[in-house]
């Protein structure tokens, strides 16, 4: 029972990838952006730009903006004359120009006459990614549930008493109903919600996977939900009346490794032959979590390391 998530398309990926390794690659204290609109000086207009960022040199603030291509052909003098118009129309101090193709000479000169700094993302083998980064493997723990059964009892006028499972359950949902189906339904408001919702407010009110054990056999928990008579929920039966919801949930904390092998790895350069070695871990069952390691890919000490990441913490 988990809520379902969307994947950025690649080319999204992409930029906020290369807003994370200037995030990273600079000192601390920037704010990095992606995307992020600026007010055209022009037409007054706001513009989009892949991301920007936002940094104070003493009492100076400098904006810097990145754009991004992942095409196939060398990018030529054409795009960078387009970048330096649009640097310029939006009054930024600079602007990274990043392909994974890299640069014509002709973009390349034209590039360090009008502002603009050229970057080459390319991707590296293990043998390749700068040794002190070298981690064989990131492991991350996932919750995961399923659930065993859920029970109703009718809503009774006057009774205080507290119904126990499972001896005071009267109908018990069938196995195949909809975990995300809107079955609830709020006769007050007009709203409506799932299991599933029924499950995120459970985790949200309570901490159930306290005291389970990572790696270990799943625990089943039943947690009672009382309702004040104003809730329904549709049966094969038609509705019933809610006075409580018993949800029965199986439970266990997982491990996910992801070996270096498929981890990201990627050289971010300048043409000047600078450049940075990248190595994310990123869950495969989680959009937005990772765990990074950055540093110059001529570096031999461990502490100019940039570790970087984006997963949850539990709750004290």
């Amino acid at each position: 029972m988990t809520a379902r998530r969307r994947r950025n398309p690649e080319w999204r990926e992409f930029e906020l990838l290369i807003a994370r390794i200037e995030a990273d690659a600079g000192p601390r204290g920037l704010v990095v952006k992606s995307p992020d609109r600026l007010r055209c000086k022009l037409t007054g207009r706001l513009r989009e730009v892949d991301a920007s960022i936002r940094a104070k040199v003493g009492t100076t603030e400098m904006l810097v903006t990145i754009e991004c291509r992942r095409r196939s052909k060398l990018q030529d003098v054409t795009w960078i004359e387009q970048l330096a118009t649009k640097k310029s129309s939006i009054g930024v101090d600079r602007t990274i120009a990043v392909s994974v193709s890299g640069f014509s000479a002709e973009a390349q000169i034209a590039a360090s006459h009008v502002g603009v700094s050229l970057r080459k993302i390319s991707d590296l083998t293990v043998t390749d990614i700068n040794p002190i980064l070298g981690l064989d493997l990131v492991m991350f723990w996932h919750k995961a549930c399923a659930i065993t059964g859920a029970g109703i009892r009718a809503y009774r006028a006057g009774d205080d008493t507290v119904p126990e499972p499972p001896d005071d359950v009267e109908y018990i949902l069938p196995p195949d109903t909809d975990l995300f189906a809107p079955i609830f339904h709020d006769t007050e408001d007009g709203s409506s919600w799932s299991l599933n919702d029924v499950w995120r407010k459970v985790q949200e009110a309570l901490n159930p996977y306290a005291e389970i054990a990572k790696g270990e056999p799943p625990i089943t928990r039943t947690a009672r939900i009382p309702y004040p008579g104003t809730v329904s929920i549709d049966t094969p039966h038609g509705p019933w009346k809610l006075g409580h919801v018993f949800l029965s949930m199986a439970m266990w904390i997982e491990p996910e490794m992801i070996p270096i092998e498929e981890a990201l790895k990627v050289s971010y350069s300048d043409p000047d032959g600078s450049s940075v070695h990248r190595v994310e871990f990123s869950s495969q069952r989680t959009q937005d979590w990772r765990i990074s390691l950055q540093a110059q890919s001529d570096s031999q000490d461990v502490s100019e390391i940039r570790v970087g990441g984006n997963w949850p913490h539990n709750k004290e």
